[in-house]
């Protein structure tokens, strides 16, 4: 496959949005429920079975299309399949599991397609199944939700700016104490929202920054 362009793009969109919205169901089926058990994982992160089924059920959608699905596919839960290409998918069945197994609706289903060779996401797509809201984007394309175009705030004063940071712990961990501190008095309204969550309403304008010091690439 050559290099994509914009009517490609919004193809490749269109079916991340589908793949996204996929395990929906399923995943609030169980939601709040407790019939599932919480595992865990070997970097101590917490995984359940809807996890590895909502991530399969994507995998198949994505496997379904003629256009897209002879591309790898890097997953969360399965890990690689396929051979090594200029694009791949990247798949989070839930993003936010502890929330999730707590019955916090935060969680949500993350769909990516990288461009492989300069590490930077063509499409992508949060959908919040709680929420019914699916957040996509791809690139020159702009970003949307529900049909919405969306726009990031525009606040430059870190004052009275509206930002999501997760707890000490987390800036500990990363050698970040002191920006920590700093932080906290700089900003009068410092929140702790958790998961894609924070990021889909930052990407809506309504927190106007979120601070992230152990995301994962």
């Amino acid at each position: 496959m050559g290099r994509m362009d914009s009517t490609q793009l919004q193809r490749a969109l269109h079916l991340a949005q589908e793949v996204a919205m996929a395990p929906s169901a399923m995943l609030l089926a169980a939601f709040r429920s407790r019939a599932f058990r919480v595992e865990t994982k070997s970097d101590g992160s917490p995984v359940t079975e809807l996890d590895r089924r909502a991530e399969a059920v994507m995998r198949a959608v994505i496997r379904m299309s003629p256009e897209f699905g002879h591309l790898p596919i890097l997953g969360e839960e399965a890990g690689l399949e396929g051979e090594a290409a200029v694009y791949q998918w990247l798949l989070d069945p839930i993003d936010g599991t502890v929330s999730y197994t707590r019955g916090i609706p935060t969680f949500g289903t993350i769909v990516a397609l990288e461009d492989t060779v300069s590490g930077q996401a063509l499409v992508g797509v949060i959908h919040h199944p709680h929420f019914g809201e699916t957040y996509a984007a791809a690139r020159g394309l702009g970003s949307w939700c529900q049909g919405q175009r969306l726009q990031v705030s525009s606040a430059t004063d870190l004052r009275t700016a509206l930002v999501s940071a997760p707890d000490a712990y987390q800036f500990h961990r990363t050698s970040l104490d002191a920006a920590h501190q700093r932080l906290w008095q700089a900003c009068d309204h410092l929140r702790g929202y958790t998961d894609c969550w924070a990021h889909t309403q930052a990407a809506r304008g309504i927190i106007d920054a979120v601070v992230e010091p152990m995301l994962n690439t």
